[in-house]
């Protein structure tokens, strides 16, 4: 699978997706603080931008408020962007329209002048004026200058509607510049997630089709990383799990053919020598009683592979469980010694033993262990030769047990070697002649298993061979 440049960003390698969304959390409210602060400072500046008049604005103000006419003013204008009116009469001021917000009372020069020289020393701003003639009398109208006419016409008529302006047109550049960075940002995380998901989702739609070839080939986050292997892992699985079955599917087979020949062979020859009795065709006592004879073996022969499948079932069987109690296992291997002391005398064999004295205690089905050692013993008597040393002996080790069995024999051919302990093994032409199964060693294993043990075979031709049983303390 051709593999894409985007995933090899050494920047995204063993980072965790848990890692990423803190980083894209903390990312997020700095961006939104960015915005908040771009916010409020075009909103700054868009208020204090607003807070200057205009030429035209000033000009506007002027032909609002100071009119040609005195009876064309708006008092209430006046006062309202706080303004007022003065009456003078001889210099004096006589009356006021308004809140006076000057010290001028006497309309001299002099006054006039020192007044305005004390509000520059104190940097505070002056009030526009005009001066109409009215009925022999003077009246002055003065307002705020510029800045200050603006601050109270904009609280009086505009300030709100240019607030809410500015305030709407801050908030959509904050929005769209938090829209842009946040999209910007987590594109390429996103992209990093969609594209794996992409491959996941196809794979499955290959593996759904029969495709146990595909293998998921990229790095990203370590979280999809692990889909990615586990993916990979689960595929492999089924693959070697359908590999099995057929071959499981062929062991059957070849079982029940093996089974079907071993069976059929004694069961042709009692039919054959049944009928020869029935007829009338052996007339000799003593034919008839070999005819008898042989008709007995081969039943006991019917019986003995009967009861080994009947074993190797059951053993295989899901359901079955053993009846596991503690006992010594030193006394128990002598024991099983002990039963087969007369064969391995007849047989002529040399018996070495060793087993420790002193007790050691574990939990084993001792009815099946003794079944898998007896198949042992008996596979050695079997297939080797008069004067074979036999050795049966225990190691304690300290994370296991180790019973070996072992010979000085013929050993087994390198052909056969691996699958001496499958279900009826061909090649092994000492079966037929002895009269083997083929299963005492497929049981054996199995019982083995069962007791969460190994068994390891070394053996080469002419070497003998030497069993050793591993149980898990």
């Amino acid at each position: 699978m051709k593999k894409n440049n985007i995933f090899r960003n050494k920047s995204f390698r063993n980072k965790s997706l848990s890692r990423i969304f803190i980083v894209n959390y903390i990312y997020t409210i700095i961006i939104f603080i960015i915005a908040l602060i771009l916010f409020i400072f075009i909103l700054i500046w868009g208020i204090i931008s607003n807070m200057h008049l205009t030429k035209e604005e000033e000009r506007l103000m002027e032909e609002e408020f100071f009119v040609q006419n005195y009876e064309d003013i708006n008092i209430n204008g006046i006062l309202e962007v706080g303004g007022w009116i003065e009456t003078i009469e001889n210099n004096k001021v006589i009356s006021v329209i308004g809140e006076k917000k000057d010290n001028i009372n006497d309309y001299n020069l002099l006054n006039v002048i020192n007044f305005y020289e004390d509000q520059l020393k104190k940097e505070e701003k002056f009030f526009d004026l005009k001066v109409y003639k009215q009925d022999d009398k003077l009246y002055i109208v003065k307002i705020p200058n510029s800045e200050f006419f603006l601050t109270k016409q904009l609280k009086i008529k505009s300030l709100g509607k240019r607030v809410r302006e500015t305030i709407k047109y801050s908030l959509v550049i904050a929005v769209v510049f938090m829209v842009l960075a946040l999209w910007g940002g987590y594109y390429k995380y996103i992209k990093k997630i969609r594209e794996p998901l992409n491959q996941i989702n196809l794979g499955i739609e290959k593996m759904s089709k029969g495709n146990l070839s595909v293998r998921l080939d990229f790095e990203g986050y370590k979280e999809i990383d692990s889909i990615r292997d586990s993916f990979n892992y689960m595929v492999k699985e089924i693959k070697v799990a359908n590999e099995n079955k057929d071959k499981l599917e062929k062991s059957k087979r070849d079982m029940i053919r093996d089974i079907a020949h071993d069976i059929k062979t004694p069961i042709t020859s009692i039919m054959g020598y049944s009928r020869a009795l029935n007829d009338g065709t052996v007339q000799d006592s003593e034919e008839k009683r070999i005819y008898l004879d042989y008709i007995y073996n081969k039943t006991c022969r019917l019986n003995y592979l009967v009861n080994e499948l009947f074993i190797f079932t059951k053993l295989d069987s899901i359901d079955y469980k053993l009846n596991i109690k503690q006992n010594d296992i030193c006394e128990f291997l002598r024991e099983v010694v002990a039963l087969y002391y007369g064969e391995i005398e007849e047989a002529e064999f040399n018996l070495e033993i060793d087993i420790p004295e002193d007790p050691i205690y574990y939990e084993f089905d001792a009815k099946e262990l003794e079944r898998a050692i007896c198949n042992l013993i008996i596979n050695s008597l079997k297939y080797n030769e008069r004067k074979t040393t036999l050795f049966i002996g225990i190691n304690n080790n300290e994370e296991d047990i180790e019973i070996i069995i072992g010979d000085n024999g013929i050993g087994i051919k390198k052909e056969i070697l691996d699958k001496v302990f499958e279900e009826f093994v061909r090649g092994d032409i000492s079966r037929e002649s002895s009269g083997g199964s083929g299963l005492g060693l497929a049981i054996t294993k199995k019982i083995i298993e069962l007791h969460k043990g190994t068994i390891i075979l070394n053996s080469y031709e002419g070497g003998g061979s030497k069993f050793k049983i591993i149980l898990k303390k």
